[in-house]
């Protein structure tokens, strides 16, 4: 038997780890944004030194692209910074529990919304032998059918599905 609240404390737990792990992303992203800035206002400043003829023209196009090579990789860097990093498990929590109310919340709007909302998610539907065929819009379709797959494989595995005992500490 799992202790009471372990589960909570493990979730608690997961999520602060996320959040630590996004914000030291952020801080990531912050300090070369930050860097990014700096090189912008010096290539700004030699370029005032330029005019006044405090520098000549070839120190500043040197200094200038080598400064703008760094402020590129810094781009390039704070990209993959943010491409890398998952959704932040807060909003994968919420968006689950969004589409696990999916249904109860669709009852529960005026007709006008389930119709839009079934125009989105439906691509054709027509009547055979007495019963609705639909074809839903790709990423649905697809979605269906890996969930068709599902249910089909877990009846066939013994404590797949909602049998959750079998993972209890005995």
């Amino acid at each position: 038997m799992i202790p009471p609240g372990i589960l909570e404390w493990l979730g608690d737990s997961v999520l602060q780890s996320d959040r630590t792990e996004q914000a030291a992303r952020e801080d990531t992203i912050r300090r070369m944004q930050a860097r990014y800035d700096q090189i912008q206002v010096r290539i700004r400043m030699m370029y005032t030194d330029k005019l006044d003829g405090r520098i000549t023209s070839e120190f500043f196009d040197q200094n200038a692209a080598d400064w703008r090579r760094e402020q590129q990789a810094l781009l390039q860097k704070i990209q993959d910074t943010r491409n890398a990093g998952p959704v932040p498990l807060d909003e994968a929590i919420d968006m689950l529990t969004l589409t696990s109310r999916a249904a109860e919340s669709f009852l529960g709007q005026p007709p006008a919304e389930q119709r839009r909302l079934l125009q989105v998610v439906i691509e054709k539907a027509d009547w055979r032998g007495g019963q609705l065929r639909t074809t839903l819009f790709e990423p649905f379709e697809i979605l269906r059918h890996s969930n068709q797959e599902s249910l089909t494989k877990e009846k066939d595995l013994a404590g797949a599905g909602r049998d959750f005992e079998v993972w209890l500490l005995r």
